[in-house]
């Protein structure tokens, strides 16, 4: 199994463990995890996260088990000397952004270029909506989500870039691209075709997914190929997610899918 999304590093707002990155190792292998997408838990908060990469990505860096990934906020006048150091020193296959916990949207100019820049080096992005479920949020910092929506068009403005959605929770907020019908299209057999039409180059990750049977629904919404198992560690409790899967009535081929083939093709690692 590879975990898409694990956090190294402290959180803000309350205690959670573990902090460093061979303890989160250890954590993730006992649920039968073989590789985790680690970035710096830092980054949510800290002003550049840039600072949360090099103290974190380092250590993630030593153990074969993670993937290293940074995390830039393409606001910022230097993203592209922290991103350039992020490749030459640790070769991160993908770049995270987290526009609500850094106060900007898709839609700025300077995040096409960034785009750009992305896919001409062929580094997947990774855009997260949200970093806790909102009723968990400290009062003193309440973020809105980033809308689903807007990831979509930049999805359709950069066909050739990679896109992993982090956070996506509940069908509400699949938005316009919600199908017709689609409470009692769940409740059908799944069909030839995906019921949400999305670009073909982006990936949605199920770490939030709330329902009974997420991965059940998940594969009727979207493309088997694009769905990505994700733990999001420490935040929440791996195992949750790890059961998600495993408990679920899908195929061992989906299952397979999900859990591994479709993280190596977002990555392009191989197996």
């Amino acid at each position: 199994m590879i975990d898409m999304t694990v956090g190294c590093g402290n959180w803000a707002m309350r205690p959670a463990p573990p902090a460093d990155a061979a303890s989160l190792e250890e954590m993730l292998r006992a649920e039968g995890i073989t590789r985790a997408c680690g970035y710096p838990l830092e980054a949510w908060f800290w002003p550049d996260p840039q600072e949360a990469n090099e103290l974190r990505l380092p250590e993630l860096a030593r153990s074969n088990f993670f993937v290293p990934s940074a995390v830039i906020n393409p606001t910022l006048r230097a993203w592209g000397r922290g991103y350039d150091l992020c490749r030459d020193q640790w070769n991160v296959p993908l770049v995270r952004i987290m526009p609500g916990y850094h106060s900007y949207d898709l839609d700025e100019p300077v995040i096409d270029g960034f785009a750009e820049r992305l896919a001409g080096d062929r580094v997947a992005l990774g855009v997260h909506l949200r970093a806790e479920d909102e009723r968990m949020q400290n009062p003193i910092a309440l973020i809105d989500a980033v809308a689903f929506s807007d990831v979509v068009d930049l999805a359709e403005r950069h066909p050739a870039l990679r896109i992993a959605v982090f956070g996506f929770a509940r069908l509400s907020e699949l938005g316009p691209y919600a199908p017709e019908g689609l409470q009692s299209m769940l409740k059908a057999p799944r069909g030839p075709r995906p019921q949400a039409e999305l670009p073909d180059n982006l990936w949605i990750d199920m770490a939030f997914h709330e329902y009974e049977s997420s991965l059940t629904i998940a594969a009727k919404l979207f493309r088997i190929d694009r769905l990505l198992f994700s733990t999001h560690a420490p935040l929440f409790y791996p195992r949750s997610n790890v059961l998600k899967v495993r408990n679920s009535e899908a195929s061992d081929d989906v299952k397979d899918a999900v859990t591994e083939r479709n993280a190596r093709a977002l990555l392009e690692v191989p197996a």
